[in-house]
Order: structure tokens, then C-alpha cells, then sequence
């Protein structure tokens, strides 16, 4: 099959001039590049999409070789055979909300599902006229959106007939490039060839904001912020920010060459660029400031790129058939520490997730068992001074006095370390109101 031809991206790149380069001492030595971790490389041809699985240790690509492939970002291994169906080249892949499903749009026009072990499911879904550009979940997992090179978009209920909710949408955009439904579910943003942005309801399929026109460029990805309020696209040699309510433009992320596709971190607040030249960049989305080093591909152009679900992995495929993986914290390591530590749940090995909370109960409990550890030596080492003091004062020759209340609690029935324990709690600083306290405490520290 040919190479992909991109006609949204300038050539005409000569006059761009890399920034001259200034020298440099001892003093004034520059960081050190970042470097990738891993270069997944086994495809026949170019990689238009793939996706990271929620274990945050696989990535799945799709190519136009027509294959889709399992990677392991620990040992940088391909994990089994390639995966081979009908259809021809892979456009498009999404996944599932519960991460256990994978769509995919083939160069036929229809959209397949595969189990994240490489098995398809029954039913393959028809009703594309020409190629599936871009696809999309619904949040709750209940529907997919399917863009074409024929100008449709259709959205489809989850079931094995995968029968047709909404649409044909008649965009008007001739080729769907870039789909993406909002985190609030309600609303599914399109790219266009014809260089606009459009805005659905995702249950009628009407317009619900007026096309983003003028853009001077195909709209190879769109991207929506968490809060469902902004989009981010790659436009020319600015990612570009908009409005979702208004389509007006917030802010702009200037790039020396022309970009491709853009991603969004789902744990910092950072945005992935990607685009000709290897051209790839941190941004920090609130500060406007790019973070970190440029993590410049060498070879090929990247043409997608993904976060892993953690955060703590950054990826980029494309025209050198290759997925190529990278460390968040290595390309910038002003971003917090804690951001990218991970929790090990259960006993599964591939489990691996951040989850705050859990993190903050270990914490909390940790401190807890060293106050009582603490207590108890306390506790342990009055109690064997008392044995002492009683067993000295029982061979001491002296005038007959009363016992001392300390001394008299041993002739009783009650356990010497109750009593000890009555006198010495080591709860006693620990009461609801101090957890409460410390809870806060923990809360804002971590």
C-alpha cells in the first residue's frame, strides 16, 4: 500500500530556521536530552493510531499494513503474534471506558471490536461509504462514534448488531478526520478536511455550536479539556485552544513547524504536541510555558501521539512504522514526584494504577502503627520497671506502711497491662478529633 499522504501539512518549511545555537561552558552546559525508553518497531507500514491499555503496561497499534500490535513498555517486546483481519489498512482505534475492548476502522468502511488479547468479537459494522477516519467511545461506554472519508459521522449503540442511533450525520466537513465525544458525554467534536470544527449533540446529531471556520488547515485531531469547556487542536504551527460554548479562540501554543496531533495528559496538566521535522513538545496548559526538553523524533514523521492512563508514559507513532515511548518525568522533571507514583492493588503484577486515595490510607495507617509501636515499648518498659520496684520493695526491711496505690493494682484480678494501659494509653493523644486533624493534615501534604 502507498505511504499516507498528508495534504494538510506544509512542505514549504525552508524558510523556518532552526534558532542558532549559543556556546556554552562549564557553567552553562545544557541539560541533558531525554531519551526514549523504547522503540516498539515491527510494522510494515505507517502508524496512524494506537492506544494505551489501562494497565498502563501495553500499548496497542493499529497500521496501515493492515495488522494491529501488543507492545509491553516494560521489556519493549511485541506481545504474541500480530493481530490480522479483513478490512485492509487500520485508520482508527479507541478504547472501550472499561478498557476491555478495542475499535477499529479499516480502510472498507467498517468498524471492528477486539478483546484486548487480540481475539475479534463477533459482528463487524457496515455503513460507511469510503474509509473509517476516526473513532470515538461515549464516556459511559454505551456508544461509538465512527467519522468517514465520505463527510459521515455515525454513532452506534454498543451492541452486537451495533445498530445505528444517530446519523448519517451529514457534516459537510468532506472527510472526518478527527472525532472526539466530550467527558460530559453530551456533545461529539469533529475535524474536518474542509478546515472547520464542528460541535454535535451526540443524541440528536444536531449542531449545537456554529462551525469553527477559517481554520487554513485540515483537522487531523481534536481533543477536549476534563471540564468539557475547551478543545485543543493542532493547527499549522500552533495548537490551538477554543471555547466549546462560543468556538472562540483562548490560546495558542506557537511551534517552529507545522503540527499533526496533540494529546492531553488525564493525570497534569500538560499538553503533547507532535508534527513534521519530528517536531515534539510539552506544553504546561496553565502556564502557557512548554515544559522539559523538545523529545524530537530522528527519523519518520510522528503522526499521533497518547498518554499512558498514569501519566507517567508519553508515545508517538507514525511514517517510520515505529511507536516510540517515553518518560514523562525524564522529558520534564519540574513535574511533581508524586504524580507518577504508582500502587500496586492486589496481587496482580499488570494492576498497575494510581489511586490517591488508597495511597493516603497507607500513609495514614502507616503512621498509626509507629505511634502504637512507639506506645507499646513505653508501655512495655513501665510495666518491667513495676516488677522491679515490687520485687525491690518486697526485700526491703522497712516500717510497715499502707501499699501504694500504684503497687496495690497487682492484687487485683484485672490484667496488669489493662491497668498499665488505663494509665499510659496509646490511643489516648489519637481520639476522633485528632484524626480528623491529622487526616486534613495528610490530605494537603500529599
Amino acid at each position: 500500500m502507498p505511504p499516507l499522504v498528508m495534504p494538510t501539512i506544509e512542505e514549504n518549511v525552508s524558510s523556518v530556521s532552526e534558532p542558532l545555537a549559543m556556546p556554552t561552558t562549564e557553567e552553562t552546559q545544557p541539560p541533558k536530552k531525554p531519551t526514549p525508553k523504547h522503540r516498539f518497531k515491527g510494522h510494515d507500514n505507517q502508524i496512524l493510531d494506537f492506544v494505551f491499555l489501562h494497565d498502563n503496561i501495553h500499548v496497542v497499534s493499529g497500521s496501515l499494513d493492515g495488522k494491529m500490535r501488543k507492545w509491553n513498555c516494560d521489556t519493549g517486546l511485541l506481545v504474541g503474534e500480530p493481530w490480522s483481519g479483513e478490512g485492509g489498512a487500520i485508520h482508527a482505534l479507541a478504547l472501550s471506558p472499561d478498557g476491555k475492548t478495542i475499535a477499529c476502522g479499516r480502510e472498507d468502511g467498517s468498524v471492528q471490536r477486539w478483546d484486548t488479547d487480540g481475539k475479534m468479537i463477533e459482528g463487524v459494522w457496515t455503513g460507511h461509504k469510503e474509509l473509517v477516519r476516526s473513532l470515538s467511545w461515549s464516556p459511559n461506554g454505551n456508544h461509538i462514534a465512527s467519522g468517514s472519508e465520505d463527510g459521515t459521522i455515525l454513532i452506534r449503540k454498543v451492541v452486537e448488531s451495533g445498530e445505528i442511533e444517530a446519523g448519517p450525520i451529514e457534516t459537510g466537513q468532506v472527510g472526518v478526520l478527527a472525532l472526539a465525544y466530550s467527558p460530559s458525554g453530551d456533545k461529539i467534536a469533529s475535524g474536518g478536511k474542509n478546515q472547520t470544527i464542528c460541535i454535535w449533540d451526540s443524541k440528536t446529531g444536531e449542531l449545537v455550536v456554529e462551525p469553527i471556520e477559517g481554520l487554513g488547515h485540515y483537522v487531523w485531531s481534536v481533543v477536549w479539556s476534563s471540564d468539557s469547556t475547551k478543545l485543543y487542536t493542532a493547527l499549522g504551527h500552533f495548537a490551538r485552544v477554543f471555547d466549546s460554548n462560543s468556538g472562540t479562540e483562548l490560546h495558542n501554543f506557537k511551534h517552529i513547524y507545522p503540527l499533526i496531533s496533540v494529546a492531553l495528559s488525564p493525570k497534569h496538566n500538560v499538553l503533547a504536541c507532535v508534527g513534521i521535522r519530528g517536531i515534539a513538545r510539552l506544553w504546561d496548559t496553565k502556564s502557557h510555558q512548554p515544559l522539559g526538553q523538545p523529545f524530537n523524533q530522528e527519523e519518520g514523521i510522528p503522526l499521533c501521539v497518547a498518554f499512558s492512563p498514569d501519566g507517567k508514559y508519553v508515545a508517538y507513532g507514525g511514517t517510520d512504522n515505529t511507536i516510540t515511548l517515553w518518560v514523562v518525568k525524564e522529558i520534564a522533571p519540574e513535574l511533581p514526584v508524586r504524580d507518577f507514583t504508582t500502587i500496586f492493588l492486589s496481587d496482580k503484577l499488570h494492576s498497575r494504577k494510581l489511586v490517591s486515595s488508597h495511597r493516603r490510607r497507607l500513609v495514614l495507617k502507616l503512621l498509626l502503627q509507629i505511634l502504637l509501636l512507639n506506645q507499646g515499648v513505653m508501655i512495655t518498659a513501665t510495666f518491667l520497671s513495676l516488677i522491679i520496684l515490687r520485687h525491690y520493695l518486697a526485700h526491703l526491711v522497712v516500717p510497715r506502711i499502707p501499699p501504694h496505690p500504684l503497687l496495690a493494682v497487682f492484687g487485683t484480678s484485672t490484667s496488669h497491662f489493662d491497668i498499665v494501659r488505663q494509665q499510659v494509653s496509646p490511643l489516648h493523644c489519637i481520639n476522633a478529633q485528632n484524626v480528623a486533624s491529622l487526616d486534613a493534615a495528610r490530605d494537603h501534604s500529599l
